[in-house]
């Protein structure tokens, strides 16, 4: 029993330290605060219609008619399936029951520490190893942005990487829980953080591979490789019904391919993925890399607070700005000049943490120092997007998946994990002895000479260098009224954070070289030495790293929850659109129309914002919405114009030509191409005329023009997931409704007998209806769910097989020591 209190304190420790790291970091939610995050606030006007669903019926809904005139809300949350509850308590356990943003700050601790654990690293030093990941700035940044579930998959994914090693090194029963647990919570959040993490995992594989092909124990590989790809199978299977719907819907997107009308010149940027230019307009610049080791290299963020004791503050109070304007404009300040067409902050990973990655580089051996080398290059190679073309675009068009993601300077987190985890192992190889102080006092001045003298060559020749200017500047500060004196003290800002940022990362670097190189050599006994070096290396990195995350996630970024319910407070032009019952669309004029989601809170929307909209409404908005086609507009039922009145105040217009919920056509129009399908919404009267792709020709084959003045249709009940109509005509003949085609999960039936529905106008739905009076009813009910959902509980219940039994192993191994003993 002792032996097992010894060897579980200091786990036990982690998670006080780990719970007190978080609540001091948080400490604005003891006042009932919270983070209020762009994204979601963004995520609650998308999720707003399937949560008044739910809490009105009971009942889960996995399509929205909120935003884009509708579409699947599988990456929004909407929708609720049996196998998430059976995931559920897990899910709790692993963030301690803490929730928001105190279960993501957990999850990385936890997740970082799992990781640096599982190479054997001491753990007390882990504690310090996972508060120092933790801290790396990018990831309180992706919080305070309101991408929690980046911030998910960041922290879950990691587990999976100890998982992995633990595997390959023949620790089966860890290895598979890990791997298998963290699977299941981590990949589905956001799948472009997984994808990154298993490219890191490729890099280690080939490290294994090395590593048991010198050692002639290949079988050994092949079960370790048979067993890990099991259990990510395993781990994607519990939430397979989650990626089979998500997978349906991404190939329907613009992730899914490129539009598929044909403009001049489109060979040159496309893939079956993304847009390239899309793709890459957020690439880190090459220069930019070196925030890694000093955070304002580039000036931080593009509203950053630089305080009332900075050069902007003091030249405007020189020029007779009051100082409450003067103080208030100091807390946004366009500081960076780097590539990028605006940012949040830097990726800083820590002065300590590049001098111990380079000390890492020097000191550690055999091939995972190799392979977290070769995946940390690779990580800063390709965040580099356009400014690296011929690796970019070698990725986007022969690398699987790689080209359905934007933004790639967020593969940068793969650098924040693999120069961290190599700086401790360069720790764990002096704590071990495995190599002479002699050789460790060179390795600390040479890589405290490359860190630290970068640091200082920068904070001496820096202004000679660069101009601190950024190629957004003339637009900026032409937008923002900024006179050419105000731009120069930015610009003079911007010198000032440089120098005094690589001065301190030089400190910093040469205090923990100095703590490092005492450590060394020393002659204090080791049970003293090394608690005393720990606690001196943790302070450190602390100092160093705390204070940076709370340049661009602190107190400030919590508000009091009232705040938020004010952001979403129903306005005057709101309440007097709700006053109509109908069923309608309007579109809104006066903000960013498609990337917004605030006017989806109460009303359904033209617009909205998604990072992955379905493709043809993408074309739909770029051909024709964009450019104000109204009978476009007409035909979506865009029934109220939100618009600027006097002092830009929204005012509403109504549209007398909205077409309503559905119509009976006269003629049909079809065509051979999309881009003739597309362009003939220039050109026809969908009030009476509807434009039919060939291959959907089969459906109107006996259709028969005919104009009957008696025919019409009652548009019955809305739910986000079910639509009812009445119709009657003397005819057969065919109804246009105004709802969003989507090829999976739509049902159609007509007096309750199912029949197949096709696609007209490019975007909307039709049917053949027999003539005489008949109820019709659309269902949204994705066949993916009942197909799919019985192997993710099967999945689910190996999961927890696996558990139990690794417990039972555990406490039946002690037990057979101790009746050995």
């Amino acid at each position: 029993m002792k032996d097992l209190l010894k060897r579980g304190l200091p786990f036990f420790v982690a998670i006080i330290v780990f719970i007190l790291f978080t609540l001091i970091y948080c400490s604005p939610v003891f006042e009932g605060k919270i983070v209020q995050g762009g994204d979601i606030l963004s995520w609650k006007g998308m999720y707003q219609e399937a949560k008044l669903y739910n809490e009105k019926t009971g009942n889960n809904t996995f399509w929205t008619g909120s935003m884009f005139s509708g579409m699947p809300n599988y990456q929004i949350g909407g929708g609720k399936i049996f196998s998430d509850s059976l995931l559920a308590p897990i899910n709790r356990i692993s963030s301690l029951g803490f929730k928001h943003v105190l279960r993501l700050l957990i999850w990385y601790l936890i997740g970082f520490f799992i990781l640096l654990r599982s190479f054997k690293i001491n753990k007390w030093l882990c504690i310090i190893g996972a508060m120092a990941i933790t801290l790396s700035s990018y990831f309180f940044i992706i919080i305070q942005a309101g991408h929690v579930t980046k911030a998910q998959t960041i922290a879950l994914m990691a587990p999976v990487i100890a998982g992995f090693f633990l595997i390959y090194n023949k620790k089966y029963i860890w290895g598979l829980l890990f791997t298998i647990t963290y699977c299941a919570l981590g990949v589905l959040p956001h799948p472009q953080m997984s994808y990154y993490f298993f490219l890191l995992i490729g890099c280690l594989f080939f490290a294994e591979l090395f590593i048991h092909i010198k050692e002639k124990r290949i079988k050994e590989f092949l079960i370790a490789t048979l067993l890990f790809g099991a259990a990510v199978g395993v781990g994607l299977g519990t939430c397979y019904t989650r990626v089979s719907l998500n997978q349906e819907y991404v190939n329907e997107t613009m992730r899914g391919g490129h539009s598929e009308l044909v403009k001049e010149g489109d060979d040159q940027n496309k893939t079956d993925g993304l847009d390239l230019d899309y793709a890459t307009n957020w690439s880190y610049g090459i220069d930019e890399t070196m925030t890694l080791l000093i955070p304002n290299f580039m000036g931080a963020s593009s509203y950053y607070n630089v305080g009332t004791n900075s050069k902007v503050y003091e030249e405007l109070i020189k020029n007779y700005v009051p100082k409450k304007n003067s103080a208030g404009f100091c807390n946004n300040v366009p500081t960076y000049w780097g590539k990028q067409p605006f940012t949040a902050g830097p990726v800083y990973i820590g002065a300590i943490i590049c001098f111990l990655f380079v000390l890492g580089l020097c000191i550690v051996k055999g091939p995972y120092k190799w392979a977290l080398l070769v995946a940390t290059l690779f990580s800063i190679l390709l965040s580099w997007g356009k400014n690296f073309m011929p690796l970019t675009e070698f990725f986007f068009n022969y690398f699987p998946l790689y080209n359905k993601f934007r933004t790639v300077s967020s593969i940068l987190v793969v650098a924040e994990i693999t120069m961290p985890l190599l700086g401790f192992l360069a720790i764990k190889t002096i704590m071990d002895k495995q190599i002479t102080n002699k050789r460790i006092i060179i390795s600390i001045y040479i890589s405290a000479g490359i860190t630290a003298g970068l640091c200082l060559f920068y904070a001496l020749f820096g202004s000679i260098i660069y101009d601190f200017k950024s190629p957004f500047d003339e637009i900026n500060f032409s937008q923002m009224q900024i006179p050419e004196w105000l731009g120069d003290a930015i610009i003079a800002e911007r010198e000032s954070m440089f120098i005094n940022d690589a001065l301190r990362s030089c400190a910093f670097i040469l205090l923990g070289a100095g703590t490092l190189w005492l450590f060394v050599v020393h002659p204090l006994k080791e049970k003293i030495k090394i608690p005393l070096f720990l606690a001196a290396l943790g302070v450190l990195i602390l100092a160093d790293m705390w204070t940076v995350s709370q340049r661009f996630f602190n107190d400030n970024h919590f508000v009091d929850s009232k705040k938020e319910t004010n952001y979403f407070k129903k306005q005057p032009y709101e309440e007097y659109i709700l006053r109509d019952s109908s069923h309608f669309r309007v579109l809104n004029r006066t903000t960013d129309t498609f990337n917004e989601s605030r006017t989806s809170y109460y009303l359904k929307s033209i617009g909205g914002y998604h990072a992955a909209k379905l493709r043809r409404y993408q074309d739909l908005i770029s051909e024709h919405i964009s450019k104000r086609n109204m009978k476009v507009l007409n035909m979506l039922n865009a029934k109220y114009f939100i618009v600027p009145g006097y002092n830009n105040e929204p005012i509403v217009q109504q549209n007398p030509e909205a077409m309503g919920n559905a119509w009976y056509i006269d003629s049909i129009l079809v065509v051979n191409t999309t881009n003739e399908e597309c362009d003939a919404l220039n050109e026809i009267d969908p009030k009476t005329t509807a434009v039919l792709d060939a291959k959907f020709a089969d459906f109107v084959k006996d259709f028969v023009p005919v104009k009957d003045s008696a025919a019409h249709v009652k548009f019955l009940s809305y739910a986000p997931n079910a639509l009812e109509y009445q119709t009657y005509s003397n005819y057969d003949g065919i109804v246009v409704f105004s709802e969003i085609y989507y090829p999976y999960g739509w049902k159609a039936y007509i007096d309750a007998n199912p029949i197949e529905h096709f696609r007209v106008n490019y975007i909307l739905r039709a049917l053949n209806v027999p003539a005489g009076e008949h109820h019709i009813r659309f269902e949204f009910k994705p066949d993916a769910i009942k197909k799919y959902e019985p192997i993710s509980i099967l999945c689910i219940f190996i999961l927890y097989g696996i558990i139990i039994g690794g417990i039972v192993y555990y406490f039946v191994r002690k037990k057979k020591k101790v009746e050995i003993k």
